[in-house]
């Protein structure tokens, strides 16, 4: 994909620094400000750890890109930042008692290790936090899907009744030219497979959001039906809302 990373980082800049009435966010800032040590993983040029921690505090950011850590190393001198080659954390198991990752997860090529990876330098009754776009659900797509949304929506809606994993979320590929956010996507993540997941592997969810609440308005029946139930909480539409949004405690006998 070929990113003009000055116009990239400032478009993601602009987004990181907005909280606003985002509830995963307001979540987030609110346990940062209780966290000793924090990890942002897909930090970018770092403007949404630097927003998220109190004034004067510092946390702990990695990312793919050296030409963002080093945005961010000039940006926000207070903080430590790395680049890291998206497998391996650089760092030891059990560090941090608040890793998160925030509109990232969609943006990567092996999400099991990248999840794995998280819930490995957390502590022991750390939290983990994921936000990110809830492409892989039934009703939705991400922009470089070429999947047929009514064949998607039927066997998804079928699968969400049985065993689904990560493993089956759809693996996307990226335009050839960024233009719009989410061009860059390369999987589409799903939260109810998300949180079987870190059930799976013995974490306590402490909160589970689809984000109905951001919902962009719409008078298709089909959509604001689908909507409805989901906002009333039955299973599976609870799960189908727009957004990504987990916060998972890792348990102490880990």
């Amino acid at each position: 994909m070929a990113i003009n990373h000055r116009k990239y980082y400032a478009l993601a800049a602009e987004a990181s620094k907005q909280i606003g009435e985002h509830p995963g966010l307001l979540y987030l800032q609110r346990i940062a400000s209780q966290s000793a040590r924090i990890l942002d993983v897909g930090c970018g040029e770092g403007s949404r750890l630097s927003t998220l921690l109190p004034s004067g505090s510092s946390g702990w950011g990695v990312d793919i890109d050296p030409y963002a850590i080093n945005l961010a190393q000039r940006q926000y001198p207070r903080h430590h930042f790395r680049v890291y080659t998206g497998k391996n954390l650089p760092y030891k198991s059990n560090t941090f008692d608040l890793v998160y990752s925030a509109f990232v997860l969609e943006h990567t090529q092996s999400p099991a290790m990248f999840l794995d990876e998280m819930v490995r330098v957390c502590q022991p009754g750390g939290n983990i936090v994921i936000l990110c776009p809830n492409f892989g659900a039934p009703n939705r797509r991400s922009p470089n899907s070429i999947q047929n949304p009514v064949i998607k929506l039927i066997r998804s809606f079928i699968g969400d009744f049985f065993a689904t994993s990560i493993s089956s979320w759809k693996k996307v590929q990226s335009k050839s030219v960024y233009d719009q956010p989410d061009d860059d996507t390369t999987v589409e993540p799903y939260l109810l497979s998300l949180t079987r997941y870190f059930k799976d592997r013995g974490l306590t969810i402490v909160q589970v959001s689809s984000l109905w609440e951001l919902e962009t308005p719409s008078l298709n029946p089909r959509k604001i039906f689908i909507k409805l139930l989901g906002q009333l909480g039955i299973f599976p539409f609870k799960y189908w809302g727009p957004q990504v949004f987990v916060s998972a405690k890792k348990r102490v006998s880990d």
